[in-house]
């Protein structure tokens, strides 16, 4: 359980703390209500009305190390990442976003435009392509079409998790009938365990969106029109299936495919615009990872749950 001591005023949490697997905390404290919270993975799990104001005093800060505690339990076991503190209460959306959100890429800095802007400062990269206009304003990256033509980004963990709920969102303009939007791989030429293309577009512009079981795929298509921007989300559940948004629409769903089982369970490489010519050896579905797309991309993101309906208004209606 997560333990929250303030000073004799403290919150004892009621939700297991799970071992050997990264956990999101976040703890606020409003002076003015005097309330204490306790978020889990960007959900509220506690919260506790304070006696008293905060009662803060200079000296050492310890992070994993408590020398106030009984002898042999002074000291945290395991590993501590993007610790920080705010002046201010966040609210229960800001929580969730940086809970969740693992990666996002918008494309709009000139200087670093593969730069994330999400939590975890993905490393990425991209090769032979241009930056436009996006759809809202802001720039976008632009692929040609050639086999050297794409982005690279490399750490997406949440894609090698056997049914662990994730969601893929983006724009996108495409300018041909087919081509590759998302590949996943383990090795940076495309290839790896369980290499296969996530989404892109087949013959006679249908968007299809597909996630592994085992040795097989579960799919789902849409059209789609060429030279407009259309904002895509995947969203995999146990609960809910593949599921698929096109301009904050449902248009399809398969709530039979519970579950995602890829091969490795090795932070993944998300390749856009390309599966890369090696990747003629992955499993394929029914795209062909080969096949390079020409258009588009803008305001890329990778969250590690299913973002709900309203979720993806609200992206949709700012992005």
């Amino acid at each position: 359980m997560l333990y929250w001591g303030f000073y004799s005023d403290d919150v004892d949490g009621q939700t297991p703390i799970l071992l050997n697997k990264w956990t999101h905390v976040t703890v606020t404290f409003d002076m003015n209500t005097l309330q204490q919270s306790t978020y889990i993975d960007g959900i509220l799990r506690d919260t506790h009305q304070a006696l008293r104001p905060f009662l803060a005093t200079t000296g050492n800060f310890f992070i994993g190390y408590c020398p106030q505690l009984y002898p042999g339990n002074t000291h945290f076991q395991g590993c501590i990442d993007q610790f920080s503190i705010s002046t201010r209460v966040k609210s229960s959306c800001e929580i969730l976003e940086q809970a969740t959100l693992v990666a996002r890429f918008t494309f709009d800095n000139a200087t670093t435009p593969f730069l994330d802007s999400g939590p975890n400062l993905t490393p990425a990269n991209a090769f032979s392509y241009s930056l436009v206009p996006g759809p809202k304003s802001s720039t976008a990256i632009s692929f040609s079409g050639s086999n050297r033509s794409y982005f690279q980004a490399v750490g997406f963990t949440t894609l090698s998790l056997s049914n662990h709920e994730f969601s893929i969102a983006m724009w996108i303009k495409p300018q041909s009938q087919s081509g590759t939007i998302i590949h996943i791989s383990t090795a940076s030429n495309g290839t790896g365990a369980g290499c296969m293309p996530f989404m892109g577009l087949a013959t006679n512009e249908l968007l299809v969106v597909q996630i592994p079981i085992s040795k097989s795929v579960s799919l789902l298509s849409s059209p789609i029109t060429l030279n407009v921007w259309s904002h895509i989300v995947q969203t995999w559940s146990p609960a809910s299936g593949l599921r698929l948004y096109v301009n904050n629409v449902m248009v399809s769903s398969l709530p039979t495919a519970n579950l995602f089982l890829p091969y490795s369970q090795s932070p993944v490489y998300v390749t856009l615009g390309n599966g890369l010519p090696a990747s003629v050896s992955c499993r394929q579905g029914i795209l062909n990872s080969t096949i390079p797309f020409t258009g588009a991309i803008d305001d890329f993101r990778v969250y590690n749950r299913e973002l709900t309906a309203s979720d993806i208004c609200a992206i949709y209606s700012s992005s």
